[in-house]
């Protein structure tokens, strides 16, 4: 099929390709089909077509215009000689809402030359020929709220034997480009110029002279020479590339197509063509006379219109009579570097797309130029100079197939061009730095895409050095060295064939093979060639067998218990191919009957090193051991104990979570009090789970129905996760000689965990082991000890919290075994549950509301009945100057209470204690409101609040307090039970 037109359609991550009689949507990634859509004309067309002369290839559908507007795909094809247009989903290629004629939109040939936009207001711009013989081309508007508009029919000063290359959609203005007979030029003969034609959105065509045609429509000459006394140009138009960023039309052009074949590339600045435009017409006032110049009476024209005070006040402000005789400027556009940016003789250009990359220093504009033989060369000009370099040169097609180049479509995003021929679309990537395995021939290969990542020592993009990008180095200050080694690398496998395999015994069988080339690149200058094998035999079945015996080995030991051994290879023959491995054993073992060996005594090896202190302070145990070398050892003992961190426990002051909130009593008012309690207890102990139970506090706050705050008990905190810290630099060998450990150790605070975060997982210190030189002087020495089997790893010394386990192993011999008899390490690094909850976060910082909040999570996924129950949020008052951690409340040991008595006890003696304060409280309060209203207002209420640490007293009304008057209604104050102390 043949491949036209292509679509990049980037919200769906999709390629949309024009073919002949169907749709394709193609993923960009890896250009596997995603949708396929039939669209080929029914059999009466095609016979019709065939009625008209044309031949069988010729009567299909040849899609030929591709258009997105939104989520819609706006498609044209000739359908055998009768155009035809319809509207589809991208998402659903085969749902067509709508079926046109394509007549105006798209060509009958296949073979002719069309461009096609679609506005930003979705009118549709074309130029196209509009009849079967190509006799009347035209650029034509239409589907929008203008009306439709075209260019004079039959007349060649507008448009003569146009071919149509491309147009873009500039501000107010529709750009086209193409190249057609020169009418100025037809004096000397029948010449080819290129032509760039420009017309305003918001024409509306003329009244009386233009009616439906356009009044705006303007044309110059592009001009694309090699400079000089006589200068050479290249006249033809082929393709060109809009950039918007740097408002620069790309153009490649070549000769004439019965001329010496040349090709170039020459850029024109925005500025340069609107500045032509605005500049004088060429024009011819008769058939017999000669073309003239005329001053432009609309220099700077941009499309204004006319006052409403006009018959058509819609319509521009250029004249009728002008735009019926002025279509030609007089002057040609000129490139914007005095030479071509790129020329090359005997091969023709036909296709260009330029990306805008970032280099080390400079921003690049690399052109990648598709030739009519099917290659693409990939050029830069030097930053400062008109100096173009040839970067690499691409061959897409395998040798000896190569096709002519239909389209090239870049996406910078997937560093990608897609590349259309005739039989198949390609996906090339824009560099190849993988190829330069050194420094060196990564820097001169000049390509702006690659440089020398030093950290990870490879060439690579930048896009790829991104996190280590003060290491990516390049300097591109001259054209690539083209004579440097380079190294050999292979192609693609060829696909699986048949093959004939010759196998050791001589015989012939049939197998399947594949092979590559060392072609990409092809080691030249020197460069080293490819490696590995070009070639892979599959489905060649050789199964392994056994070969002779060896003999047997000596005894492992003159005395005691040994044995000896004897071993065979399975290579005769060796499997291959997929075979059968040798079935039985590669080894045989024998015991030796040796006599027994003389009873010696063992001695004692070295202690190992202290354990860890099993208390952090007030007063813990630590032990070493050592090992004996035989059942029997002089006096002594394989353990020793002593004291460690004798000093006293700092105090740990800790508190409960709070209760929940119960409801109090009900005012004459209509407001109500709420009231909540924990305990606190501080104790000087080495482990925070020891501390028990101890004073009560009791929590009092208002709730008013009437205020704006609410006496919610949630409210949002910050999470903060924890992060380790890096680790510290090893600590040196614990021994100086002989084996030993090494440790490092790293920080849970960068940051701490907060809010809820979840803590650190891992260990935060690790170890491994050291070799020193070897002990000297030791009794008994002899370099035949040898260490038994690690033992299986101890039971964790604890079940969460972080522990340690061990393994041993003893030294069978005389003499000392080199290394470490026992190893240690972390286990059971998750943090302990209780009653199912992780620990309660740190208190979050006050809020403008003045309080302060903290958050816990359940450990469990499904919890056990009394597990994770209560509040998950907390909240205080950050008026209180009391500053308590939290521990957990745990019950009263006794021998003789169970579990379920001593909880249901301290409910009891809770819920007692809340209601006992609770009418205290009371009491005293109405007591208080009924001698503050006798004595000063009688329609104020004050509340003292009394704060456990702080003797200061704060006067609090039910709407607001004296101290919280600026901010606004507080949630509730903080009441010290008289009874605590």
């Amino acid at each position: 099929c043949g491949l036209l037109p292509v679509l990049l359609d980037i919200e769906r991550f999709q390629l949309v390709v024009g073919a002949r009689n169907n749709i394709l949507a193609l993923q960009l990634r890896d250009l596997s089909l995603v949708q396929e859509s039939e669209w080929a004309p029914d059999n009466d067309t095609r016979l019709m077509c065939k009625s008209k002369g044309q031949s069988e290839e010729d009567c299909h559908n040849y899609v030929r215009v591709l258009l997105s507007h939104g989520d819609e795909l706006f498609t044209c094809g000739t359908n055998a000689f009768s155009p035809v247009c319809s509207t589809r989903l991208l998402s659903n290629l085969s749902s067509v809402s709508q079926e046109v004629s394509g007549v105006a939109k798209c060509p009958y040939d296949p073979r002719h030359n069309t461009t096609a936009l679609l506005s930003t207001e979705g009118e549709l711009y074309t130029a196209t020929c509009m009849d079967l013989t190509a006799r009347d081309p035209a650029i034509y508007r239409m589907m929008g709220q203008h009306p439709t508009l075209r260019t004079v029919q039959y007349n060649s000063k507008w448009l003569n034997e146009p071919n149509f290359v491309s147009s873009y959609e500039i501000g107010d203005f529709i750009y086209f480009f193409f190249r057609e007979t020169a009418a100025e030029n037809e004096n000397c003969g029948k010449t080819v110029f290129s032509r760039v034609a420009r017309i305003c959105k918001n024409d509306i065509g003329g009244h009386f002279l233009l009616e439906e045609n356009w009044t705006t429509f303007m044309k110059a000459r592009l001009n694309c020479s090699r400079p000089g006394q006589f200068p050479f140009y290249y006249n033809e138009l082929q393709a060109t590339y809009y950039n918007p960023a740097e408002e620069i039309v790309y153009g490649v052009f070549s000769t004439e197509e019965n001329g010496i074949a040349g090709s170039a590339v020459c850029a024109y600045n925005l500025s340069s063509i609107e500045e032509v435009f605005n500049g004088s017409f060429r024009y011819k006032p008769n058939s017999k006379s000669a073309w003239l110049t005329s001053p432009n009476p609309n220099s700077n024209f941009q499309c204004e219109t006319v006052g409403p005070d006009h018959l058509r006040p819609n319509q521009t402000s250029r004249s009728l009579e002008d735009a019926m005789k002025y279509q030609l400027m007089d002057q040609a556009v000129p490139p914007s570097h005095h030479n071509p940016l790129v020329q090359q003789e005997y091969d023709r250009f036909s296709h260009i797309v330029v990306d805008r990359i970032r280099g080390r220093r400079e921003v690049f504009s690399v052109m990648f130029v598709a030739t009519v033989s099917g290659t693409i060369r990939k050029y830069i000009v030097l930053p400062g100079t008109d100096q173009p370099c040839l970067v690499e040169e691409i061959h897409p097609f395998p040798e000896g197939a190569a096709e002519p180049i239909r389209s090239v479509t870049l996406l910078s995003d997937e560093e990608a061009i897609y590349v259309g021929s005739q039989t198949r679309i390609m996906k090339i990537p824009v560099h190849r730095c993988q190829q330069f395995k050194s420094r060196k021939t990564c820097l001169l290969a000049m390509d702006p895409y690659c440089g020398w990542d030093s950290y990870n020592k490879r060439c690579a993009s930048l896009r790829q050095s991104m996190e280590h990008m003060q290491d990516w180095h390049q300097d591109i200050s001259s054209c690539p060295v083209l004579n440097l080694p380079v190294d050999g690398d292979y192609s693609e496998w060829l696909p699986w064939e048949p093959c004939t395999q010759l196998l050791e015994s001589g015989e012939e069988t049939t197998c399947m093979c594949r092979s590559r080339s060392c072609d990409n690149p092809a080691p030249r200058c020197g460069g080293k060639p490819c490696v590995e094998p070009a070639t892979q035999v599959s489905n060649c079945t050789i199964n392994g067998g056994w070969s002779e015996w060896s003999v047997w080995t000596c005894c492992s030991r003159t005395c005691g218990p040994a044995v000896k051994m004897r071993h065979r290879s399975c290579t005769n023959p060796a499997p291959q191919y997929g075979g059968r491995l040798c079935v039985g054993y590669s080894q045989e073992h024998l015991v030796c009957n040796n006599p027994p060996c003389p009873e010696a005594k063992g001695v004692w090896l070295d202690w190992s090193p202290w354990s860890r202190c099993s208390r952090k302070c007030g007063g813990g145990i630590q032990e070493r051991t050592r090992m004996c070398t035989a059942q029997e050892c002089p006096s002594g003992c394989d353990k020793e104990y002593r004291e460690c961190n004798t000093h006293n426990c700092p105090e740990t002051r800790k508190s409960t979570p709070w209760s929940p909130w119960i409801h109090m009593n009900i005012t004459d008012r209509g407001g109500y009090y709420e009231g909540r309690v924990r305990y606190v207890c501080k104790a000087r102990v080495p482990d925070d789970s020891l501390i028990w139970v101890g004073h009560r506090r009791l929590d009092m706050r208002y709730c008013d129905p009437n205020s704006m705050h609410s006496c919610a008990t949630k409210g949002p905190a910050r999470v903060v996760h924890g992060v380790w810290s890096s680790w510290l630099p090893w600590s040196p060998c614990t021994v100086s000689c002989g084996s030993g450990v090494r440790t490092r150790q790293r920080q849970c605070n960068n940051p701490p965990p907060s809010g809820g975060g979840s803590p650190c997982l891992g260990p935060d210190v690790i170890y491994k082991d050291c070799t020193m030189a070897p002990c000297t002087g030791r009794e008994g020495s002899s370099s035949n000890s040898t260490w038994s089997c690690w033992s299986e790893w101890s039971h964790c010394s604890v079940s969460c919290d972080g522990g340690t386990r061990f393994r041993t192993r003893t030294c069978f011999g005389m003499g000392r075994c080199e290394g470490e008899r026992r190893k240690e390490e972390t286990c059971n690094a998750l943090p302990c549950l209780i009653n199912g909850w992780r620990h309660w976060t740190h208190w979050s910082p006050c809020d403008d509301a003045g309080l302060r909040r903290r958050t816990r999570e359940c450990g469990e996924e499904s919890p056990l009945p009394g597990h994770c129950t209560g509040n998950t949020t907390q909240e205080q008052s950050c008026l209180s100057d009391v500053s308590l951690d939290d521990v957990n409340i745990q019950p009263v040991k006794s021998r003789n209470w169970n579990k379920k008595i001593d909880l249901i006890y301290i409910i009891i003696a809770g819920i007692a204690s809340f209601f006992l304060g609770g009418t205290l409280f009371l009491g005293s309060y109405i007591y208080y409101l009924r001698f503050q209203e006798s004595r000063i207002h009688p329609c104020h209420k004050h509340v003292n609040v009394n704060k456990p640490n702080n003797k200061k007293m704060i006067n609090t009304k039910p709407k607001m307090t004296v101290y919280e008057a600026s901010k606004g209604d507080p949630k509730y104050a903080t009441y010290k039970d008289p009874f605590w102390d």
